[in-house]
């Protein structure tokens, strides 16, 4: 269990008081240890039984000053270190709690690291409801965790029992974002071990660092700088596509945003054995940008007449209050 640094000053304060009393009985007095330490204990305490000894004056002005320093502490760190034994139990059953829920997660998406990227990652998962855990060692990020609505584990991902413990042999992607390249190229090399089907996503600072994280096994690597700098370029060559595209400028919640949406076909689906015109995407406000086919191949703009097959996963372009209506669609 966990004790908080104030919970340890309240320990420290009522040994002191203890090594006080004791120190004051043996020079006062002149008593051993064992009946300075027992006259202390039955004073702070307030048990009433009879004095150890007959003490003289300074001895009885001693023990006044012990009570009014003692009684009030002690009754005081009582109280809190009951508050805090309940509030560690509570957190445990809380963790325990959450631990279960992320072991029936199936699917899911693993974020490591709830840095500036980690964060705003999370934030648009958890908009679009899709299943995640975070995992972060940080202790100012596990602070704003425990407010979060959001699954998380308090370790380093680096290590395999924080990802087992995040559902690695269960979940689809793995996204590391941490800030150090070493760490994220361990994670990639860990992820890939637990889970060899596992898509790794991982940040990296440069390219040499970029370069090592993709032959470690990621199967995508981005660097922030370079894509933050791409879209402002972009931004400044083809202004109006960039604002169709906007994420800064548009409400978030407002579901206003374009954004690129996947539709796998299975063999469950409605749409397959359709064809692009008669599957109703173009009417309940899709715009279908392009087919990746079972092969790996990518037909951009398909024709009218294409259907579906099998293992095609349609790229579209729609906005998060459509997305919905994008999964229904394929059921």
């Amino acid at each position: 269990m966990e004790l908080r640094k104030s919970t340890l000053f309240i320990i420290t304060v009522l040994i002191s008081i203890l090594l006080f009393g004791v120190w004051g009985y043996h020079v006062i007095e002149g008593w051993n240890f064992a009946d300075s330490f027992y006259m202390t204990i039955i004073t702070l305490t307030t048990t009433g039984y009879q004095e150890v000894h007959p003490m003289s004056p300074e001895g009885r002005t001693f023990t006044m000053v012990l009570l009014v320093l003692g009684m009030g502490t002690v009754a005081y760190s009582v109280t809190h270190l009951m508050q805090d034994i309940m509030s560690i139990n509570f957190k445990e059953r809380r963790r325990g709690k959450m631990q279960k829920q992320i072991d029936h997660l199936k699917d899911h998406i693993i974020v490591c690291g709830y840095g500036r990227m980690g964060r705003v990652i999370c934030e648009e998962l958890y908009k679009q409801a899709v299943p995640f855990v975070i995992i972060e060692k940080f202790e100012n990020h596990i602070k704003e965790l425990k407010n979060s609505p959001y699954f998380f584990i308090e370790g380093d991902a680096t290590h395999d029992e924080e990802l087992l413990k995040a559902g690695i042999q269960r979940c689809r992607t793995v996204a590391s974002m941490v800030d150090c390249d070493a760490d994220s190229m361990y994670i990639t090399l860990a992820a890939k071990f637990l889970n060899p089907k596992v898509s790794v996503v991982s940040r990296a600072s440069d390219e040499s660092a970029r370069q090592k994280i993709q032959r470690a096994g990621a199967n995508k690597v981005v660097m922030p700088i370079i894509v933050s700098g791409v879209k402002v370029a972009q931004s400044l060559i083809n202004p109006i596509f960039e604002d169709l595209l906007d994420i800064d400028g548009v409400d978030p919640t407002a579901g206003e945003r374009v954004q690129m949406a996947e539709l796998p076909i299975r063999s469950d689906s409605q749409l397959l054995g359709k064809n692009l015109m008669s599957c109703g995407l173009k009417q309940r406000g899709f715009m279908v940008v392009g087919i990746r086919h079972p092969e790996g191949d990518f037909t951009f703009a398909p024709k009218a007449d294409y259907i579906f097959r099998e293992g095609d996963v349609l790229v579209s372009l729609t906005t998060p209050d459509t997305q919905s209506e994008l999964i229904k669609a394929q059921k």
